[in-house]
C-alpha cells in the first residue's frame, strides 16, 4: 500500500514505476513571469473503468495545456485499469482510497494530504459520493473553486438519503453543479433543490473521431474467440455490472427473445460489483449457452461493431456515452426511456425506447428490431448522423474550459 501519493508517469513507464509527488510550494507565476496556468484536479472514487471514467480521461486528454495544469486523483485499481492510456497524458496522478463516506477516517486523511500537496485552484468531482467527502475538505484547505458533475439520477436512494438534505448541506461547499443532460438539470433543481443559478448544463459528449478510427478486428475471429454462435444474431450490452444498468431485467427478457431467435448470442461488456449475482442469474435461467461476459475490454468498439443491436436496459442514466458511441458506429439501439437517454436515442428514428424494469416490453423491442434488417440499418445511419451533429466533444471541452476560466478569473491574473 502506498503511504504517499503517486505522481506523473513518464510516457511508456509501467504503473509500478510511477514516481512520488512531493509536497511543494506552488508559485503564483510561471517560470517565464507570465500568469500561471489554472491548476485543475479531477477526483474519482470509482475502481472500475466505465463510461464516467472514459469521459474524465477524454477531458484530461483535450484540455488546453497552455491554460490548464491538470491532475487526477483516483483509486489505485482505476489507475492500473487506465494503464498506458493515462501514462501518455503527462498529468499528475494521485492514488487515493475509494472513499465514499466522511467517517472513513483513513481515507479522509489520505485525501487531505493529496489536496494539500496538489493545491488545486479547481477541484472537479464526479458523482455525489465523492463530493460528500471532498467538497467540505477542499474548502477547509482553501481550494477556491469546487465543481461537481452530476452524471446520473440517484433513484435508488432510501431513508435519509432519499430526501437530499445531506446533498443540499454539502452543496454549500460546491460553487457550480454541472448537469450533463437536460433531464439531470431538472433533477438537480426540482428534486435535489439546488439553486438554479449554480446549475450549469454542459451536455455529455465523446471523442467520436477516436471511436470511429479505432482499429478493427476480423468479426469471424472475434466471434470464435468469444465462443459465439456463428449463425445467429448478436446483442451487445456495453455497461458496468452495477444496479443502475438494469442487467437483471434484460436477462429476464432473454428467454422470450430466444424463443424467436434460438441462436442468439448476448455479449455483456464491462465489469462491476454485481458480476457474481449476474452469473448466478444466467445459470438459473439456463442462459449460459447464449450469454458471454467479457469483463472490461479495450476493444469494446469492435464488440459493438460485431453486434446486430446494442441494448441498454438501464434503470437510471445521465446521458449514456454508450448510446453516443453506438450511434457513431452506426448501430441501432434498444434502450429504456429513462432520464437523459431519450435525448440520445430518438424513439422510432435512431432506436427503440421501452419502459424501464419491464422485461416483456424489452423483449418485444429487441425482437422488433432483430426482425427487420432494413429498419435496423436505417436507424443506425440516422443515429450516426444525429450524434455526430449533437454530441461534439470539442463543444464539451470548450464549455468546460470557459467555466474553469470564468470561475478562476477573480484570482488568476
Amino acid at each position: 500500500m502506498l503511504n504517499t501519493v503517486a505522481a506523473r508517469v513518464p510516457e511508456g513507464a509501467m504503473n509500478s514505476e510511477r514516481r512520488m509527488v512531493e509536497t511543494k510550494e506552488i508559485s503564483s507565476t510561471e517560470d517565464n513571469g507570465t500568469s500561471r496556468r489554472i491548476r485543475v484536479m479531477h477526483l474519482l472514487n470509482t475502481e472500475v473503468r466505465g463510461g464516467i471514467e472514459e469521459g474524465v480521461l477524454s477531458l484530461l486528454r483535450n484540455l488546453n495545456r497552455e491554460r490548464f495544469a491538470t491532475a487526477l486523483a483516483c483509486p489505485r485499481r482505476l489507475i492500473d485499469a487506465y494503464g498506458h492510456d493515462l501514462d501518455e497524458l503527462g498529468v499528475d496522478v494521485y492514488s487515493i482510497p475509494a472513499v465514499s463516506r466522511p467517517y472513513d477516517i483513513g481515507g479522509m486523511l489520505r485525501l487531505a494530504r493529496v489536496l494539500r500537496s496538489a493545491a488545486p485552484d479547481v477541484l472537479h468531482t464526479h458523482l455525489f459520493t465523492m463530493s460528500l467527502c471532498a467538497a467540505p475538505l477542499a474548502k477547509a484547505y482553501g481550494v477556491r473553486v469546487v465543481i461537481e458533475s452530476c452524471r446520473i439520477r440517484e433513484g435508488w436512494r432510501r431513508g435519509i438519503w432519499k430526501h437530499h438534505f445531506v446533498d443540499r448541506l454539502v452543496n454549500r461547499c460546491v460553487d457550480v453543479n454541472i448537469a450533463i443532460s437536460e433531464s439531470l438539470k431538472r433533477y438537480l433543481v426540482e428534486e435535489k433543490g439546488f439553486p438554479a443559478r449554480k446549475v450549469v448544463l454542459i451536455r455529455n459528449g465523446r471523442e467520436l473521431s477516436r471511436v470511429v478510427a479505432a482499429p478493427r478486428r476480423d468479426a469471424a475471429a472475434l466471434r470464435n474467440e468469444l465462443g459465439l454462435d456463428s449463425r445467429g444474431p448478436v446483442i451487445v450490452v456495453p455497461a458496468r455490472l452495477e444496479f443502475p444498468k438494469g442487467h437483471r431485467h434484460l436477462l429476464d427478457a432473454l428467454p422470450k427473445v430466444i424463443e424467436n431467435y434460438p441462436n442468439l448470442s448476448v455479449v455483456l461488456v464491462g465489469d462491476g460489483s454485481l458480476r457474481m449475482e449476474i452469473e448466478s442469474q444466467i445459470a438459473r435461467l439456463a442462459l449460459r449457452e447464449h450469454v458471454c461476459m467479457t469483463g472490461y475490454r479495450r476493444d469494446v468498439y469492435d464488440l459493438v461493431r460485431l453486434g446486430d443491436l446494442v441494448v441498454l436496459p438501464s434503470l437510471f442514466e445521465g446521458l449514456p456515452l454508450a448510446a453516443i458511441e453506438a450511434g457513431a458506429l452506426g448501430k441501432a439501439i434498444v434502450a429504456t426511456s429513462v432520464d437523459g437517454t431519450p435525448e440520445v436515442v430518438l424513439h422510432g428514428k435512431t432506436g427503440w425506447l421501452v419502459p424501464p424494469a419491464n422485461p416483456d416490453e424489452l423483449a418485444s423491442g429487441i425482437c422488433k428490431l432483430l426482425a427487420d434488417d432494413e429498419l435496423r440499418n436505417q436507424m443506425g445511419a440516422r443515429a450516426r448522423e444525429y450524434v455526430t451533429q449533437e454530441y461534439s466533444f470539442d463543444r464539451l471541452v470548450d464549455q468546460t474550459e470557459q467555466l474553469y476560466a470564468r470561475l478562476c478569473e477573480p484570482f488568476i491574473h
